[in-house]
Formats: C-alpha cells, sequence, structure tokens
C-alpha cells in the first residue's frame, strides 16, 4: 500500500460567500494530490509525466466524498491519497 499526506491552506478565493469551502474546491484539491501522488511514486512532475507518457491527462472517473464538517478561510486541511490495492501499483 502506498500513501502520499498533503497539507492543504484553505486560501480565501477557495470559499463562497457562507465563508465556508465551495465544494468543487475540494475536487481541484483531490487533482492536485493526485499528481502529487504520482510525482513521488515516480519521480517526475506533470509536464513530465504527460511527455513521457505521451497523455493529455489523468481523468478521475470514480470519485466518493464526505463532508464531514465545513472548512473555512485559514483552515489546513490533511489529505491521504492512498492506493488500497498491492496488486495494482502505482
Amino acid at each position: 500500500m502506498f500513501v502520499n499526506t498533503r497539507r492543504i491552506l484553505i486560501e480565501w478565493g477557495d470559499c463562497d460567500p457562507a465563508g465556508i469551502v465551495f465544494f468543487p474546491r475540494y475536487l481541484a484539491f483531490f487533482d492536485g494530490c493526485t499528481w502529487a501522488l504520482f510525482t513521488t511514486a515516480l519521480g517526475m512532475r506533470k509536464s513530465q509525466l504527460l511527455t513521457h507518457y505521451g497523455t493529455i491527462g489523468c481523468p478521475m472517473v470514480d470519485l466518493h466524498t464526505r463532508f464531514l464538517i465545513p472548512s473555512t478561510y485559514g483552515d489546513e486541511v490533511v489529505v491521504d491519497f492512498i492506493n488500497g490495492d498491492p496488486d495494482r501499483p502505482i
């Protein structure tokens, strides 16, 4: 199992007028975490990976989320990205 942890500071632009994170921003955070995982696991940045493998990106195909509490400006969110399938390494 491979785990990559990323800390994200919630910025003013991530929040809606009510002062909480606008939920689609989490999807952007997850996309960034995906590329951070690839960078850590493969030692290549996004631009290098795209060129090396001749692809245009990495789609998020099946995503499930649970919003337990709201995040607000100034919060630090910790995202643990886990590859839980040992037969399918990154």
